[in-house]
């Protein structure tokens, strides 16, 4: 089945319902949103969108594209309502958040975003008391690529 759905970044698209990510208790502060999409934006940032809410879209890359020496331990309480059952399952994302100058930019490290791959559902872990901030530096250095890949056109 096809979806259409309006998105900030992309305007109205058709995506596939096997790409939509369910999140069962949605995001803190967004409960009610439960169902989205990872667009590719540019290098390795992807988009967030919700599938109902036009404005509701978040900037993320793949942990490990950016900080290869993140680690963590999944707690039962987030791999069961995955249905995670090995690591090649799980994919771990950050909210970014970009800042002028880009240099200042941050991930949130210290809530993840965990997807099972396989069975498209999601959940936000967020960390207690972790030698990671909300608000990480988001370096050039680490990236490998022109702040201009990340510039709207």
């Amino acid at each position: 089945m096809r979806l259409r759905i309006s998105t900030t970044y992309s305007g109205e698209i058709e995506v596939s319902e096997s790409e939509v990510i369910d999140f069962p208790n949605g995001l803190p502060a967004f409960e009610n949103e439960t169902r989205w999409i990872l667009q590719p934006y540019r290098g390795p940032f992807h988009v967030l969108q919700s599938v109902h809410t036009v404005e509701l879209a978040f900037l993320v890359c793949e942990i490990f594209s950016v900080f290869p020496d993140y680690q963590i331990e999944l707690p039962s309480s987030v791999t069961e309502p995955l249905q995670l059952t090995n690591t090649k399952q799980a994919s771990l994302w950050t909210i970014l958040t970009i800042k002028d100058p880009f240099e200042t930019s941050t991930a949130n490290m210290a809530a993840p975003l965990v997807l099972n791959v396989d069975s498209k559902k999601g959940k936000q872990y967020i960390l207690q008391d972790s030698e990671y901030s909300r608000q990480f530096p988001l370096l050039l250095e680490n990236l490998g690529f022109h702040q201009a890949l990340w510039r709207k056109p």
